[in-house]
């Protein structure tokens, strides 16, 4: 640029040799100025300004910026949009530069001397810049100019001094930045707001942690974040729903978290360069959602073998594993082909032992998730730093190598050999929204990490973060074997948590002898009577049985103090973890099955069963199998039908499939993918359903036809009124099934409703949410509604109260059950879904709410109440059915007691049935009285003969003599028809009329 100057300089200073100066002219050819592009054509040209074309100049660079420049580009200024000015060592830009360039799109300003304060006021007047480019210039900070460019789009700051990228917030638009080779210490604090981001590229800086702010960056595709200061690559960067490539190469990343990754609804990502690290454990996870990983250059030492077989189904997917010092595969093994040969082939000749499940429970916010991913990333990690919340049961999966003491088949000598203990986690969310939905997850032996929050405990906490815990888990099983894990251990002294070992250990104790005197007081109260009845001898062996049930229900009381932030106490939970897994007399084989042991070889075949199950969950879109089809299949490919239950539980308490073998419907499926079935329940029962279901998130509402308004309706009358729309829930699960398979969903709709027992169809009413409870329903087809118990929390309509109310004074049976200490989530919640069941009930609900409902018999004038109360200072409750007669006429035609039993006694049949699977709840069966209300009677239709041979009882209570038609049912000898009791009491009447007439001749008229 100088030397172009020079001539011109020369010929201003010779005004007095014209002759030369002509001469010059003459031999010099015109200064190029500016390189310009016209409307249409694909290059720039060199031409000098102003351009004589006629052509509408829309491109331009500057090759100085004097002001004849200036002047020249001003007049042609109202058609350029792209204008580039790199390469002229400027410092400063001229104000008037800028002051025509109105629909300018387009700047470049790189490769100069520009530093803070160098941008004119005049770059707010470019309202059309879309793209700026500042690269390689002295800036030090983001340009305050930038502010005012409303339109901008791309921006590239890259090669220059900036430490911080404060000041970008304003510009709303910015879907591509560029911030390479600056000083950056961190970025996507300032950058998350830039909810259009698309292309982040900030490589060659000084960048240590990614925060959490990530989350937000939901169009972020493209992200290079090479060559900086990481050492943890937080899941929050690979759970991005739009990623598609990502460079951390050249960091300091040790370990790749580990996370769950849904196959059902995963986005893959296309490129993953994880290069030159020091990473030490193969993060085989990332292959589940990878098109491409590079881990060259790092210290992988071991590729895992389940991990692997990613890639031999997904024979696009590329892994780059160069440069590690791998034993397995041998490092003289190169190649992704050679690598999967060897594999498989070590696949066949190695032994699988069996594992086990271990469930992670504990109060809401807890910690659960952040020991369980520290422990399966064998250092510290906190979950609530890492997008990790969980919302329902998340599965992880963990390896130990436990050592142990096993007879060799040689010698046959104790030896001792490392064998790997796979260990399934099933991280259950604490809140108490779940507490119903999770129970059925309970039904087999396994290891429960009971988690509580040290620094938070206190004597009076006990209950609420450990005791009520424990009464969930033994109200369902007693072949759990629970361990007590404290959290936030760093956060208090050694003495403070010395104090809160004691203190737990003497509050186990408490709380033991505390269930055992409840039950001991009622069988010494019965072994004191004179007379032992049938129902009082059943009662009393129903009370040793729980004795012996929760006896047998395993604590370990002593305290494992941990911190996920520091690391602390882990080696300890794994010793004992593996103390458990070693002692056979944990998991002992059953009557019904006939399973290997934990750390046991597990037959080759069976091993072959759960790999081709795996196989064929990935490629089914609803992944349940009908029991006689997944027997058919199975035995088809295998043989063995003999051993099939064998293999299906081994599966089961493995957390391989799930199959419900003891539940009625249920135990005619086999899910053979546990976390599609995990993740379609989340989507029923989630505690934020109302903040994280949005209509905007997802595409499958507009595709099923919602609008905005549509979907709120939907969402409201789920929220306020727990009734759930069909199609509703269709777009809910439209992830899992694409909402053109209606088929599958109705075939899933109907093992949730039979099954699971979520709910009930109902049909809206034309008033305003009100509901039909009853709708006739051919088929699952027609179902439009469901209501679901579990999330209706409306109160009791005014117009029942006062209907039940009304027939206060009419013939009545009531029956109770008392839950002294604990009732189990949802059994009331089970009950109604039972008791709606037309044709063995034969009821029509009139009202359901939350505590309650109402319902009318269909051939019997009778009304039902079934209603749930909480017991004193919230310890235990009750749950009441009541009877009370509704016939129009009820002086001449009641209702009696012998026909409220046919409707009564099913419903306390279907409880019975339902308690069983609650092996660990003390219940006390009660009849009220007639007379004074009062639970007076002991409840006796499972025993009911020696009341039945009595005629009446006497009330404790109230001393009244009470019919014991009221109490239990009578014999099927004594029963009489309806209509033929109806018959008897109109001849009672007409026969009492009679006598009156004849005893007062004077009144007959009367």
């Amino acid at each position: 640029m100088n030397r172009r100057k020079q001539p011109l300089q020369t010929a201003t200073h010779a005004t007095q040799k014209k002759s030369r100066r002509v001469k010059i002219s003459k031999t010099l050819a015109p200064p190029l100025m500016a390189h310009l592009g016209y409307q249409g054509a694909r290059h720039l040209h060199p031409q000098r300004l102003p351009t004589k074309s006629a052509e509408k100049t829309v491109s331009v660079r500057l090759l100085d910026l004097g002001n004849e420049t200036i002047e020249n580009l001003q007049k042609i200024a109202e058609t350029i949009k792209r204008l580039m000015v790199p390469g002229l060592r400027l410092k400063a830009i001229p104000e008037n530069l800028m002051d025509r360039l109105v629909l300018l799109e387009k700047l470049d300003l790189s490769n100069n001397q520009l530093s803070d304060g160098s941008l004119p006021e005049s770059m707010k007047r470019l309202e059309h810049l879309v793209e700026l480019n500042l690269n390689t210039n002295k800036f030090t900070k983001v340009p305050p100019a930038l502010k005012k460019l409303k339109s901008l789009s791309r921006l590239d700051l890259s090669e220059n001094s900036i430490d911080n990228l404060n000041g970008l917030e304003k510009l709303r638009r910015i879907q591509i930045l560029v911030v390479d080779n600056n000083k950056l210490t961190s970025v996507f604090k300032e950058v998350c707001h830039l909810k259009r981001l698309e292309i982040l590229r900030c490589r060659n800086n000084s960048i240590k942690d990614i925060g959490v702010e990530i989350r937000q960056m939901k169009q972020l595709r493209d992200l290079d974040i090479s060559n900086n200061k990481l050492s943890i690559l937080p899941t929050d960067v690979l759970l991005l729903p739009g990623l598609e490539t990502l460079n951390a190469s050249r960091n300091k990343i040790t370990k790749i978290p580990a996370f769950n990754i849904k196959l059902h609804n995963r986005h893959w990502v296309s490129e993953v360069d994880l290069s030159d690290n020091q990473i030490t454990v193969f993060p085989g996870h990332l292959l589940r959602m990878t098109e491409k990983l590079d881990l060259s250059s790092n210290q992988i030492k071991i590729l895992n073998m389940n991990a692997m077989k990613e890639l031999e189904r997904n024979p696009n997917q590329e892994l780059v594993v160069d440069d590690n010092p791998l034993v397995f595969p041998p490092a003289e093994i190169t190649g992704q082909n050679a690598i999967l040969a060897f594999i498989q082939e070590a696949r066949l000749n190695t032994p699988v032992y069996r594992g086990m499940k271990i469930l992670v429970i504990g109060s809401h916010k807890s910690g659960k998730s952040s020991l369980i991913q520290s422990m399966v990333d064998n250092q510290g990690r906190l979950a609530e730093d890492l997008n990790e919340s969980v919302a329902g049961i998340d599965l992880y999966d963990l390896i130990y190598d436990c050592e142990m003491k096993v007879k060799s088949e040689e010698t046959g000598k104790m030896v001792k050999e490392v064998r790997p203990l796979q260990l399934c986690l099933w991280d259950f969310c604490g809140h108490p929204y779940y507490e119903f939905p999770h129970y059925l997850f309970f039904e087999q032996p396994s290891v429960a990490l009971l988690t509580f929050n040290m620094k938070e405990f206190t004597p009076e906490k006990f209950n609420e973060m450990i005791g009520c815990w424990l009464d969930w888990m033994i109200a369902k099983t007693n072949s759990l074997k629970v361990v007590l894990v404290g959290t936030q251990c760093d956060k208090m002294s050694k003495e403070k948590i010395k104090e809160v070992k004691a203190e737990v250990k003497k509050q186990m104790t408490e709380f033991k002898n505390y269930h055992e005197s409840i039950l001991n007081e009622r069988i010494n109260d019965i072994s004191q009577k004179s007379e032992i009845s049938p129902t009082l001898t059943e009662r009393m062996f129903s009370y040793r049985k729980l004795l012996i049930f929760t006896d047998t229900f395993t604590v370990q009381s002593d305290v494992i103090a941990t911190s996920s932030a520091e690391f602390i106490g882990f080696e300890q939970l794994r010793k004992s973890i593996e103390l458990i897994a070693k002692d056979e007399n944990q998991f002992p084989p059953t009557p019904d099955y006939n399973l290997p042991l934990v750390l046991h070889k597990v037959k080759t075949f069976w091993v072959d069963v759960e790999n081709y199950l795996d196989e064929k969950s990935n490629s089914m879109v609803v992944p349940i199998m009908p029991w006689d089809e997944y027997v058919e299949e199975v035995t088809t490919k295998f043989g063995m039908k003999k051993q099939i239950k064998d293999i299906t539980q081994y599966l089961h308490v493995t957390g391989k499939v799930l199959w419900f073998s003891s539940a009625p419907v249920l135990s005619d499926y086999v899910f053979i993918r546990p976390a599609w079935l995990f993740e379609l329940l989340r989507n029923i029962y989630r505690h934020d359903f109302e903040e994280k279901v949005d209509f905007g998130i997802d595409d499958t509402y507009k595709q099923m036809g919602f609008s905005q308004t549509r979907f709120e309706r939907n969402k409201k009358e789920l929220l306020q009124h727990g009734v759930m729309d069909k199609d509703f829930l269709r777009a809910i699960l439209g992830y899992l099934i694409p909402p053109d398979m209606k088929e599958n969903f109705n075939f899933l709709l109907d093992i949730l409703l039979k099954g699971f027992k979520i709910g009930y169809p109902a049909a809206k009413k034309s008033k305003e949410m009100t509901y039909n409870f009853s709708p006739e329903i051919e088929n699952i087809e027609n179902v439009s509604k469901i209501l679901i118990p579990w999330l209706r929390k409306t109160a009791e309509p005014e117009e029942i109260i006062s209907l039940w109310e009304d027939r206060n004074d009419r013939e009545r049976v009531a029956a109770l059950l008392r839950f002294p200490k604990y009732i189990p989530p949802g059994l009331f919640e089970l009950l109604c879904v039972g008791a709606q069941k037309t044709e063995r009930h034969n009821l029509t609900f009139k009202a359901h709410w939350s505590n309650g409902i109402l319902a009318r018999h269909n051939k019997i004038d009778a009304i039902l109440m079934i209603s749930h109360e909480s017991g004193p200072k919230g310890r235990g409750a009750c749950l009441k059915y009541e009877l009370r007669g509704d016939s129009p006429d009820p002086v001449y035609y009641p209702t009696r007691p012998a026909a409220m039993w046919t409707i009564l006694l099913p419903l306390l049949q279907d409880f019975e049935e339902i308690i069983k699977s609650f092996k660990g709840v003390l219940v006390e069966r009660q009849m009220l009285c007639k007379f004074c209300r009062e639970p007076s009677f002991l409840g006796e239709w499972n025993t009911p003969k020696e009341t039945q041979n009595l005629p009446e009882k006497v009330c404790e209570a109230c001393g009244e003599k009470v019919d014991t038609d009221t109490l239990v049912q009578q014999r099927e000898e004594k029963r009489v028809d309806l209509n033929t009791l109806r018959a008897r009491i109109a001849a009672q009447a007409q026969e009492a009329a009679r006598r009156a007439r004849n005893s007062n001749p004077i009144d007959s008229d009367t």
